[in-house]
């Protein structure tokens, strides 16, 4: 029996957020705003943190700074009981970091340093570690520099060769990350890009016809999500179909995506259908696009309200 519920690999980012900045200050002056935060980030360590606070048992594996920046990070994964021990920290290249203008329409901007996203990759041993999980999920191909191919294929490879469910995510996908996604699709259970990244990587087209694309290069079952319209679900037995949003109105989008991917793992790891847990992870996520930050209401009782409409076994 595996150890973990989740392994979440990849990208993992300290956010600074703020809220509402509609224009940049002015040269020596400041601007004032309601709101500031520090959020743990990133398509895989904002995913396992929500999986953590959703009741899983969660693992990340991932590469930070030897800096406060990082110290903050993991003692912050700590609190919420997900474990580190996969974390690899470096002395010569700084923890990831985003500083994030939120505008009053919930539109994000960012100032971005990918830092050890780059540096960031997984030894034989790490992997074997790294697997020993129900679920593997893989975030930020397209910014992971040194674990972008033969690593990564490497993961999701031992991961079916081991039984496990394997969700895969991207981080400012384009047509040039996917020469690194393709070779990971027949390795991959759920493949969940946004309308973005997938028009960016197979062109234009109907939801239904970028989906069909990105499935005929292996992925048992792509998820599309489309922002305020939900999510296209072209599944591995069935017909395509569309899972509208919860309806909100929304103070930042960030993490909506990681959240998005959180709530779907949550729900398969429950054994709800695919549909029941894609509507279950649009309310992660309109709870999440509801407060500031990658956790946005999650952790102000947001939890209790998305789970109490969930009571499917």
């Amino acid at each position: 029996m595996s150890r973990f519920d989740l392994c979440a690999v990849g990208f993992t980012v300290l956010d600074t957020l703020c809220t509402p900045a509609d224009e940049m200050p002015p040269n020596g002056g400041a601007t004032f705003v309601d709101q500031m935060t520090m959020t743990v980030a990133g398509t895989a360590g904002s995913t396992a943190y929500v999986c953590a606070m959703l009741g899983m048992q969660v693992r990340l594996a991932t590469e930070l700074g030897a800096d406060p920046m990082g110290d903050w990070l993991v003692n912050a994964l700590g609190d919420a009981d997900v474990d580190t021990s996969l974390i690899t920290r470096n002395k010569e290249v700084q923890t990831p970091m985003s500083m994030l203008p939120i505008g009053q329409d919930g539109a994000r901007r960012a100032f971005f340093t990918p830092g050890t996203a780059s540096t960031f990759t997984m030894s034989d041993d790490a992997i074997e570690r790294a697997t020993d999980a129900r679920f593997v999920h893989l975030g930020g191909i397209g910014l992971l520099t040194s674990f972008d191919g033969e690593r990564s294929e490497a993961l999701l490879r031992r991961a079916k060769e081991k039984g496990r469910t394997t969700t895969l995510d991207l981080i400012l996908a384009d047509e040039r990350a996917f020469d690194k996604v393709k070779p990971l699709l027949p390795f991959v259970d759920y493949f969940i890009p946004s309308i973005d990244e997938a028009t960016a990587m197979v062109g234009p087209g109907t939801n239904a016809n970028i989906a069909r694309r990105l499935k005929q290069f292996g992925a048992r079952n792509v998820l599309v999500t489309l922002e305020s319209e939900g999510v296209w679900i072209d599944p591995e037995n069935g017909e395509a179909f569309q899972c509208p949003a919860t309806e909100i109105t929304a103070v930042d989008t960030t993490g909506c995506g990681d959240s998005f991917s959180a709530g779907i793992i949550v729900g398969l790891s429950r054994g709800w259908t695919l549909a029941d847990s894609a509507e279950f992870a649009n309310a992660v996520a309109a709870e999440v696009a509801q407060g500031l930050g990658s956790q946005g209401r999650l952790g102000s009782g947001g939890i209790s309200r998305v789970d109490g409409k969930f009571p499917r076994t």
